[in-house]
């Protein structure tokens, strides 16, 4: 600090000075003394007012000419061009300033880490929320339409879906006995997967791979991985697992505005293919299967070959006294639709 005000002691040099903002200025010698600057009137020398250099603060940080005021809030406004004098303010305003205390020079290391822990527990935290909350409002239609983009990203990887007259019908018929309410039920062949399966996506769409009607030795079997999957459709909203790839600004836009990106979906079918499935809760899918009349025992037998789970939850099941299907239920495909089911993919 001494160092400073003997540098620039009975300094000099011209500016503008006025009492107000809004006062007509007058050409002023600007002169540095001991902790002090004085102004005084260019032509009578006459003192106009005395200002300290601790309190002196500039109003137009970083522009010119550069201005001044005692006490920040121009009371009084000196107006300075001389770079030797805008300097000579600068540097004893910084030696004259009290010293900081250890907390002040800590404060902004310590914001800043507190800052990078409020985003690291924001990036951990705030997706999930941020997931569950836009699922919870995305409407039946915008899953729909997310749905008609698997499709399509599917048949861009290769696929093709299975229709025909007969079969087509017969696979309406199946579905409208097996789920409680409307679902889109696909059968596609040429899916690029290691192991056939049965998958949910919004817009309650369920996609099955059609070697799965190969492997299906008669209409319970395959209705078997058909009750599989519906069981793990309702344990978790799909969009869920579709939000988490998509990401978090693309979620954030469909919060939003309502508007999916144009590659949001590109690979997430299959993705969500090669995924292990979950296991389903064996309650959950004892009374899917009572509700419907299937034998407990029949699934057992019949479902393994179609779902990797179903040996799973068979060893869960209660086999013991398991009571055969009701006659009166009758079969949940007759021969022929059977068949026509069989060849959808011919058609």
């Amino acid at each position: 600090m001494t160092t400073a005000l003997k540098k620039y002691h009975k300094l000099e040099g011209m500016g503008l000075w006025s009492g107000g903002v809004e006062d007509q200025r007058r050409e002023v010698v600007v002169s540095f003394g001991d902790a002090t600057l004085v102004i005084m009137d260019s032509r009578s020398m006459h003192v106009l007012s005395h200002w300290s250099l601790a309190a002196i603060e500039r109003l137009n940080p970083g522009q010119r000419p550069a201005l001044f005021s005692p006490d920040g809030e121009a009371s009084e406004v000196l107006e300075l061009d001389e770079d030797l004098l805008i300097d000579a303010l600068k540097e004893l305003h910084a030696a004259l300033a009290p010293p900081r205390s250890l907390l002040d020079r800590l404060r902004l290391p310590i914001m800043a880490g507190l800052s990078l822990v409020v985003l690291g527990l924001g990036a951990v935290l705030l997706p999930p929320a941020l997931v569950d909350h836009t699922a919870s409002v995305v409407p039946m239609a915008k899953r729909t339409e997310i749905a008609d983009r698997v499709l399509a990203d599917l048949v861009q990887s290769g696929a093709a879906q299975c229709q025909s007259g007969l079969g087509t019908s017969a696979l309406g018929v199946l579905q409208r006995r097996l789920f409680d309410t409307p679902v889109r039920l696909v059968i596609m062949r040429g899916l690029p997967l290691e192991t056939p399966r049965i998958q949910h996506f919004p817009g309650r769409l369920f996609v099955m791979d059609a070697r799965l009607l190969d492997q299906a030795e008669n209409v319970d079997a395959l209705a078997g991985a058909l009750v599989i999957a519906g069981v793990r459709a309702g344990a978790d909203d799909p969009l869920r697992p579709f939000l988490r790839h998509a990401g978090v600004m693309t979620t954030f836009r469909l919060l939003t505005s309502g508007e999916l990106r144009r590659g949001a979906v590109r690979g997430y079918a299959l993705s969500l293919f090669n995924t292990p499935p979950d296991l389903p809760e064996p309650e959950a899918l004892q009374t899917r299967l009572d509700r419907l009349g299937l034998s407990l025992r029949a699934f057992a037998e019949n479902a393994r070959p179609l779902d990797p789970a179903a040996a799973q939850i068979a060893e869960s099941l209660r086999l013991d006294g398991d009571t055969p299907p009701d006659p009166a239920r009758g079969a949940l495909l007759n021969d022929g639709q059977w068949v026509s089911l069989l060849n959808i993919c011919d058609g």
